[in-house]
């Protein structure tokens, strides 16, 4: 049976924008032995599953300094201090791609990188959005707004243009609840077997 570490130590070794870097010593129960790990520690995060009216998704393209590319995601950022995953959904979704939800409803939560990461990223399910204005990016982002039907995301994963991994595991929380709840709109993968995917 695992047990957790006991914490010896922390320490931070840089503070920056959007997150803190430690350096915990931890005590390992089954050796008794110190061991240290690097610790981003920063705000939660929120990943919204938006749908039209109509059904489409709406998905962002943006380019990414990290993977030096353009990538196509769901609409998402930081939950600020004092805020609630639903309110940091409706803001992101409105900031991102201009559209407000008629419905938002709670998902899931996952965590980014147990790892590494202490934050953790909630999914909601956006529906019946509807535009209300223009994008207001943050200064460190350029979007672009794409709608794409159910059909076009499963391309976009298959050939790699969706690959975001926190975005795939948003759909695939919206495909298991949907399971279990009949009122949700479709899911992307429905019952079907992932692998045939």
């Amino acid at each position: 049976m695992l047990h957790p570490w006991k914490i010896l130590s922390t320490e931070v070794k840089g503070d920056y924008r959007v997150f803190r870097v430690l350096e915990v010593l931890g005590e390992n129960p089954r050796s008794g032995l110190g061991y240290k790990f690097s610790i981003l520690e920063g705000a939660n995060w929120v990943n919204i599953i938006p749908f039209t009216k109509e059904g489409e998704l709406i998905l962002v393209r943006q380019y990414r300094m990290g993977s030096k590319g353009v990538t196509t995601e769901i609409p998402g950022g930081g939950v600020s201090p004092g805020e609630g995953v639903l309110q940091a959904a409706s803001r992101e979704l409105r900031e991102e791609s201009g559209y407000e939800a008629g419905q938002l409803r709670y998902l899931a939560t996952v965590n980014p990188n147990p790892a590494l990461f202490r934050n953790t990223c909630g999914t909601v399910l956006a529906l019946d959005c509807t535009k209300v204005g223009e994008i207001e990016p943050d200064p460190g982002e350029d979007l672009e707004v794409v709608l794409m039907d159910r059909a076009e995301v499963r391309e976009a994963i298959r050939n790699g243009e969706v690959n975001h991994a926190l975005v795939l595991a948003a759909f695939l929380w919206l495909d298991l609840i949907r399971e279990e709840d009949e009122e949700l709109p479709p899911g992307l993968f429905g019952t079907r077997d992932l692998r045939e995917v």
